[in-house]
């Protein structure tokens, strides 16, 4: 046993030395103290303290005595692993494992083993070892890891911004996610500075430091809050005293209450109540107007999405180009179905897509309006929430109920922690405040006993829809019954806490009053229909005047059109501001409307803006009257419309252009109507027909046209029309002054307006006469060539065909005789020989001909193109008796559609020239390929190459390299190759590197 308590150096102290009784400390130990004699068999263990009594709760009566009973203790998934550690000590002399060992009737609990072995002669004699109980010490770490897991789940869960704070020194050392998504800090920016530096306004921040000294903690104290951009937000603190880090601190959790300061505000207001709410709040408001096709989405929109702003940005479709493409389309159907079924109310979280494909989570809130006849829907208005940093704070939820229930406690929400089935868990005090009942009383209420049953449903449903995973997380609004009998309006956010497995843990909600918010979006809404006028007119600039012309309204879309801030307009003459020389007549059109009472007229005039710009306006307006039919103001819309303006402009301009172009060009430039009436022609008609050129103006173009072509004419001209096309060239007859038919090229264009309706059929018309003799020359030219070819076929292959067969008469009478001349016999093969090469120099030169004629015929069929070039190879194979021709596959092979004939004399051409060219070398290859698109074989071979300077003249008639000395070829054979196979739609190519052989490419499309 003394090698268990050998000191640092290894050493066994000396024992003697020392007053220490260690018998008496092994038997005080909490470890079991064991050894094992390891050189006589059986082994036993020896124990030197008491085994039973070192495992919690005496559990087992019998300890094991030898190795194989030792080894039977442990649990079946450990036992191998175990006995891998105890052979690897035995080779290294010592170390520790953990295992599950039996301790009393299936019941199985972790120990640890330490062991060190005790050598002589290098052999292992005696194990010595200490044993542990460490399973209470595992479930308690992992308890307190689930704890702790749990802890940091629902502080970064919290839908409100929680930091925590020094009572000493007052710097920041703690903050959740929800901080700083919410106030756009990172932690460097906010942890570790004095959180007071924070806060905005001076009184605001003195009364809470004041209320924090004097009471210790401070509750719903509201502040203005900066970040270090500048940016503010109202927040309502809450602080309290927390023990965080052994240090005294506080814990303070920050409610954004800017929506309701913004309402507030938009309430104290009358003319800007409505702009002011949409700048004051965090949400995007947004809304579409069905029948005027007209749309709004606030700032906040385009600031969140990183997007640059647009206007008029939505169409019938709503919000859907923003939203991400996999939430579109149920986006879609859920707008379509509530259309159909005239539902108001629009409620839906959905992912939207912002600059460089940045995802955020929105929540899409919006009130729906249809007219009363059809119940077509007329306007949507709604609002858009950020929930992205709520959609993090999910998957993030594993919190410690210590910490929660304090952050819970200190919160204005009232925050529940319920089970799947129901059944609460924990429910924090602020339900007190909320709905009146604490704790307990809320605990043994049922829902119906204090919310209403439309109300219950949609609570019912939202949370049920998060408990069953059909959404990560639902938020809805309910009316409740207080305890002391009045209503209040709530508002729930419910999630789900899942374990690792993702199954259900818990309901995570968070319950807030929200009455004064609703009240106030009820007043706001009240407020809305007076500014239903400045609404629906947002894109243009809304005015009203008293009846001397002074502005006593200017909407605030002035800034965007013409740079004035309204009130730099508001008690300025608007005489004042228009263009001098418009001046008379706006003057005297505002003066009839205001003697006649008119109350829709419109006219058009320069405008100065801030940069002392002239800008063309649109203004459109009348008075209106009161109920004694005195005018008490004159109201008007303005748009500007000085880009179309501009571009009119340049239309005349261009008009002019072309005009100038047209008259002084060498083609007849014509216009035509619809009905093919002419509008216009150039003048360069008199040098192409003859006509003066107002004759032709006002008369159908189409009756100068030969009768043969005018119905084909006619037909491209509808074409033209009806495709909008540009540039579609006819060639045709045309009767000119003299009644002489000219043949000419027109090209013609179809011109459209900026809606893209007909206007004109323009045409440029020149004389190709010469062009046309050129071509019946060619004709007559190929004729003869074609008489030629069939002649020459005839008045060649007939003498030849003679000659040929005298010479085989003389062979036979040759191989008769039985002493023939061997001279003559010799010279006979030489004739052979000459009148084969002769043959196939007029087959190449009668295919060439034809070719060039036009009289090749291509006759293509549905086969096999790896079964045309195995017979080319057999084919070629007798000439070539030693050689063979490896043809290799790939891709997956397929039916083609192609002439069997031309193809297999190209690819036959180019398996000769590959043997010919190759001879005493490797054998060549055919590789054929079937891509997806396309087929490309190739033809390689090892043999002499082609030199580089006679690569670029290949494809040319009698073309044949410097280097094939005295091997047989007519030079025509790669040139009939390449045709053959452009007829075909195909392509020829070649890589060829001297002395080391060549490769040919036919490329073929799908045929």
């Amino acid at each position: 046993m003394q090698n268990v308590f050998n000191d640092s150096t290894d050493e066994i102290p000396d024992t003697n030395a020392k007053s220490i009784n260690y018998e008496s400390v092994v038997k005080n130990l909490l470890e079991v103290v064991w050894s094992i004699d390891m050189s006589v068999e059986p082994y036993e263990i020896i124990y030197l303290n008491d085994p039973l009594t070192r495992t919690p709760g005496e559990i087992y009566d019998k300890a094991a005595s030898t190795i194989e009973e030792w080894q039977s203790t442990i649990h079946p998934d450990d036992q191998e692993r175990i006995l891998d550690e105890v052979v690897n000590v035995l080779n290294v002399g010592s170390g520790n494992y953990a295992y599950r060992a039996l301790r009393g009737k299936d019941n199985y609990r972790y120990v640890r083993d330490r062991v060190k072995v005790f050598y002589k002669d290098g052999k292992p004699v005696r194990l010595d070892g200490i044993t542990t109980d460490i399973d209470d010490i595992r479930r308690s770490r992992r308890d307190l890891e689930l704890s702790q897991q749990r802890l940091k789940s629902i502080v970064e869960a919290l839908p409100d911004p929680v930091f925590i704070s020094t009572q000493d020194t007052g710097k920041a050392i703690f903050a959740n996610e929800m901080l700083f998504e919410v106030y756009g800090m990172n932690p460097d920016e906010f942890l570790g500075k004095k959180v007071i530096q924070f806060y905005q306004n001076f009184e605001g921040r003195k009364s809470y430091l004041e209320t924090l000294v004097k009471n210790g903690s401070v509750q719903n104290h509201e502040l203005m809050l900066q970040n270090n951009k500048g940016a503010s937000y109202w927040v309502s603190a809450s602080t309290m005293p927390l023990e965080f880090q052994n240090e005294p601190c506080y814990i303070t959790i920050l409610q954004d209450i800017t929506v309701r300061k913004s309402l507030e505000r938009e309430l104290k207001q009358s003319n800007d109540r409505y702009q002011l709410a949409v700048e004051g709040t965090n949400d995007v408001i947004w809304e579409y107007d069905f029948k005027k096709s007209k749309s709004y989405l606030s700032p906040q929109f385009w600031e969140a999405m990183d997007l640059k702003p647009e206007k008029n940005p939505l169409d019938k479709n709503l919000l859907a180009k923003f939203i991400h493409e996999e939430d579109r389309l149920e986006f879609l159907q859920l707008i379509h179905n509530k259309f159909e079924t005239k539902n108001e109310e629009l409620e839906v979280e959905t992912r939207m897509v912002g600059k460089d494909g940045r995802i955020l989570w929105i929540f899409i809130k919006a009130k729906i309006l249809y007219s009363e006849g059809k119940g077509l829907p007329k306007r949507i208005v709604g609002s858009l929430s950020n929930i992205t940093s709520l959609k993090q704070a999910q998957s993030k939820l594993r919190e410690s109920e210590a910490k929660y229930k304090l952050i819970s406690e200190n919160s204005s929400d009232c925050i529940c922690l319920q089970t799947p089935d129901g059944t609460f868990i924990f429910v924090s005090p602020a339900s007190k405040d909320i709905i009146g009942y604490d704790a307990t009383e809320l605990e043994e209420l049922r829902l119906r006993e204090f919310i209403e049953k439309d109300g219950l449903i949609q609570v019912s449903q939202a949370m049920l829809s998060v408990i069953n995973q059909e959404t990560k997380m639902a938020s809805v609004t309910f009316k409740a019954k207080h305890k002391n009998g009045h209503y209040v309006w709530l508002e729930s956010r419910g999630g789900l806490i899942t374990d690792n497995e993702g199954d259900p843990l818990y309901l995570l909600t968070s319950t807030r009053d929200v009455t004064e918010r609703f009240i106030a979006a009820q007043k706001l809404k009240e407020s809305q229909e007076r500014y239903k006028l400045i609404t629906e007119n947002s894109h243009d600039i809304v005015t009203l005047m008293n009846p001397d012309g002074v502005y006593d309204f200017v909407s605030p879309s002035v800034k965007d059109i013409l740079g004035y801030e309204t009130h730099e307009m508001i008690g300025q003459n608007s005489m004042s501001f228009i263009h001098p020389e418009d001046l008379p007549e706006v003057a005297n059109r505002m003066k009839a409307t205001i003697d006649e009472k008119l109350k829709d007229e419109k006219i058009n005039f320069r405008f100065r803006d801030k940069q002392n710009n002239w800008r063309w306006l649109e203004a459109q307006g009348g008075v209106i009257l009161n109920e004694s039919g005195e005018i008490i103001f004159i109201r008007s819309n303005k748009r500007d419309i000085t880009e179309k303006v501009l571009t009119e402009q340049k239309l005349h301009e261009k008009e002019e252009q072309y005009k100038l172009v047209s008259e002084n060009s060498g083609d007849v430039i014509a216009l035509q109507d619809f009905e093919g009436r002419i509008s216009f022609i150039s003048p360069s008609l008199k040098f192409l027909l003859g006509y003066e050129q107002d004759a032709l103006l006002d008369t159908f173009y189409s009756d100068l046209i030969h009768p043969e072509e005018q119905p084909f004419v006619q037909s491209v001209i509808n074409q033209v029309i009806e495709n909008k096309s540009k540039n579609v060239k006819v060639t045709y007859r045309i009767q000119a002054q003299d009644e002489e038919w000219v043949w000419v090229e027109s090209s013609y264009s179809s011109i459209e307006d900026s809606n893209g309706n007909f206007l004109y059929l323009q045409s440029s018309t020149r004389d190709i006469s010469e062009r046309i003799k050129a071509l019946e020359k060619e004709r007559q030219l190929g004729k003869l060539k074609s008489s030629f070819i069939s002649m020459a076929s005839h008045e060649f292959r007939t003498p030849l065909t003679t000659i040929q067969s005298s010479n085989e008469l003389i062979n036979m009478y040759l191989d008769a005789d039985p002493n023939p001349n061997t001279k003559l016999k010799k010279h006979v093969g030489r004739i052979r020989t000459e009148l084969e090469r002769m043959n196939s120099l007029l087959k190449d030169v009668f295919t060439l001909g034809r070719l060039d004629v036009g009289k090749t015929v291509i006759k293509k069929d549905i086969t096999s193109l790896t079964g045309i070039i195995k017979q080319v190879v057999l084919e070629n194979s007798v000439q070539h008796k030693s050689r063979n021709v490896l043809v290799k596959i790939k891709g997956e092979e397929r039916q083609v559609e192609l002439d069997s004939q031309l193809i297999g004399h190209s690819l036959s051409n180019l398996i000769n020239n590959a043997l010919k060219y190759s001879e005493n070398r490797p054998d060549p290859e055919v590789i054929v390929t079937y891509k997806k698109v396309g087929i490309r074989v190739q033809i390689k071979d090892y043999g002499i190459g082609i030199p580089e300077k006679d690569q670029k003249g290949l494809f040319e008639s009698f073309s044949r390299a410097t280097n094939v000395g005295d091997i047989d070829g007519t030079g025509l054979g790669l040139i009939i190759v390449k045709q053959f196979v452009e007829i075909h739609g195909g392509t020829v190519s070649f890589e060829s590197e001297l002395g080391k052989g060549t490769s040919f490419f036919i490329d073929l499309p799908d045929v």
